[in-house]
């Protein structure tokens, strides 16, 4: 190599840099090509399943109506009327005949169709009734209680937004979705209470979506950033429960509060928070539903209440 380079002039030798900069200026406009090839297909994947979608919709709406129509028909009459003489009877009793086997007009389709139940109002019925009556159920038969974190693959980078929309998509309840967390750079975290739990994922195994059961959030590995490369195994570990602990407090301060005690417990005991943050995060929770419904608050928080004023009066005379 070094005696061919010493053979060239500085004019061959250009002429070759001006060359392999052509070529690499070709790849890089191909690379851009494609990328742009990638996202049109990204764009046109989406408005496909929201065309599908909509005729899904309108397949329905037709059957609906398609079932009202046969159900209002009026059967034409049995018995034919006797001849009688003069032809104008006849032209008007022909004239009945045909108006009585005739079908329904569209108003009477649209109407008859606007009186069947909406199954998104039954839906939400049901969940109403549902509610009253764990009103009336004791803790023993409710049931197993608790959350859990059911931890899925994602191909790309996604918003919670995005991901709230497909899991509609695919029939999940969001109701029953608590959290959308983001522990590694290919895994979501949804969670939702321990009774939905199947359920859930029997939707999304519908949908043939990935699951990782055996998902650890505190696992080092889970830290993608190439800033932290260099550190060691340890510092990585404790760097993992940091980035774990923050995200659960936040979880925490953002949900309803008479979830926070529940799903802090949870967190508790997985160890990715302290009783310690517990008890604040159940503290500010408090304040945040004294601050909306303070009779409320006053009814089931008492003794919590009463316990951090007598604490504070202590504090004072201290």
């Amino acid at each position: 190599m070094a005696t061919n380079l010493q053979g060239m002039d500085m004019n061959q030798l250009q002429m070759i840099l001006n060359q392999l900069q052509e070529q690499l200026t070709s790849v890089t406009a191909r690379v851009n090509e494609h990328d742009g090839l990638l996202a049109r297909l990204d764009t046109l994947e989406k408005e496909n399943s929201e065309l599908k979608k909509l005729l899904q919709d309108k397949d329905l709406a037709i059957q609906k109506l398609q079932g009202a129509v046969s159900g209002h028909v009026v059967p034409s009459g049995s018995s034919r009327p006797t001849a009688v003489e003069g032809s104008t009877l006849k032209t008007t009793t022909g004239s009945m005949n045909t108006k009585a086997t005739k079908s329904p007009s569209y108003a009477n389709v649209a109407k008859a169709a606007a009186t069947l139940p909406d199954p998104a109002t039954e839906a939400k019925q049901a969940k109403k009734r549902l509610a009253i009556g764990r009103a009336f159920t004791t803790a023993a038969r409710k049931g197993p209680q608790g959350y859990q974190y059911v931890y899925i693959g994602r191909s790309k980078k996604i918003a919670r937004s995005e991901v709230r929309s497909l899991l509609r998509k695919a029939g999940v309840d969001l109701g029953r979705v608590l959290d959308i967390c983001f522990p590694a750079s290919d895994v979501i975290g949804i969670l939702v209470h321990v009774q939905y739990v199947q359920d859930f994922t029997a939707l999304l195994e519908a949908c043939e979506a990935e699951f990782f059961f055996d998902f650890d959030p505190l696992d080092p590995a889970n830290i993608a950033d190439p800033k932290y490369d260099s550190l060691t195994l340890d510092q990585r570990t404790v760097l993992i429960m940091e980035f774990t602990a923050t995200r659960c407090l936040q979880t925490l301060a953002f949900l309803r509060p008479l979830n926070v005690s529940g799903v802090g417990k949870y967190f508790v005991e997985q160890g990715w928070i302290c009783d310690e943050d517990l008890s604040v995060s159940v503290g500010d929770a408090i304040q945040r539903f004294a601050k909306k419904e303070p009779k409320r608050a006053n009814f089931l928080f008492r003794r919590k209440i009463n316990a951090d004023s007598a604490n504070e009066d202590s504090a004072m005379e201290q």
